[in-house]
């Protein structure tokens, strides 16, 4: 969004009448396409209250500017992303506060506030794990890269899940993009080889060029990859599970509309979104693996 396409929204805010809500200021991080459905889910849900979208496009500097025009007003603050909900908690802490699209809001001190509440960006890590286990019930090594902290502690649970969900994970931490390549060989070969590379929603290896290159390469490999985000079963890999982005609009809109009606129960909740199986099974004949009935019949989607 533009400055003066900001202008004129918040103009419109100020002019908005209580006859149509609560009045929610929607603060996009950025303008990610991603996550389209679960805005315009949450627009349906919250249709009795007057919805404004900002996109902060990735800024600081942005999303100072509009929080600045936002003071004063009794308004709902919905923050979709990481930038946008640090930038509402140091900028405007007494707004009331609905968080989303945030990986790890424990690190960003969102948790225990006594004016938020939000919903989590992810299913928990044993279901991702069973999930990717039917689908391919060979891939018993499971190979992983990251490097972001949150994403590590994520990978802990996933060691703590191994035992239930019949897996061994294989995790390999790096400290920068320069450690992919000669990291990703180590698990693609020897007699110590994962059986799959799962890419969990780690911003190290989320850029274009990494995710192509770690998809190419496992695929040149013969073996599958994992993913919590669909976008990369479209892309290459086998299979994903992680948050139904509907349902995260849907359960922002139901923290917003309780809030909007004075309901302070709601401070301090984090709901979870349903997941949502997506396989690909033009990958899954390339890398001949016949992905059970079971699975096919469990996906919210299927390429």
């Amino acid at each position: 969004m533009t400055k003066p396409r900001a202008i004129s929204v918040l103009i419109l805010l100020l002019c908005a009448s209580a006859a149509h809500g609560a009045e929610v200021a929607l603060l996009k991080s950025t303008e990610a396409p991603a996550w389209r459905p679960a805005i315009e889910a949450f627009r349906r849900a919250a249709a009795g209250q007057a919805v404004f979208e900002f996109d902060l496009r990735g800024d600081r500097a942005e999303a100072e500017r509009i929080l600045a025009a936002l003071r004063g007003r009794n308004a709902i603050l919905v923050a979709m992303g990481t930038l946008a909900a640090q930038a509402v908690r140091d900028l405007a802490p007494e707004s009331p506060l609905v968080f989303c699209m945030v990986q790890d809001p424990a690190r960003l001190n969102l948790l225990g506030l006594t004016n938020a509440a939000g919903v989590t960006f992810t299913t928990p890590v044993k279901n991702q794990l069973a999930a990717f286990r039917l689908v391919y019930p060979r891939g018993v090594r499971i190979g992983v890269i990251f490097a972001d902290e949150g994403v590590a502690r994520m990978v802990q649970e996933a060691q703590k899940a191994t035992s239930v969900v019949r897996i061994a994970i294989i995790p390999r931490q790096i400290a920068s993009e320069k450690e992919i390549p000669e990291t990703l060989r180590g698990l693609l070969r020897g007699s110590e080889a994962a059986d799959a590379l799962w890419i969990p929603p780690d911003p190290v290896l989320l850029g274009d060029q990494t995710r192509r290159f770690l998809l190419a390469e496992t695929l040149k490999a013969g073996k599958p990859v994992f993913s919590s985000h669909p976008a990369l079963v479209a892309e290459g890999a086998l299979a994903s599970s992680g948050p139904d982005y509907v349902s995260i609009g849907e359960l922002v809109a139901e923290l917003v509309n309780r809030m909007a009606v004075g309901d302070t129960g709601v401070h301090g909740t984090l709901l979870v979104p349903r997941g949502e199986l997506v396989i690909n099974t033009k990958i899954a004949e390339k890398l001949r693996i016949a992905v059970p009935a079971d699975a096919l019949r469990a996906a919210s989607r299927v390429y």
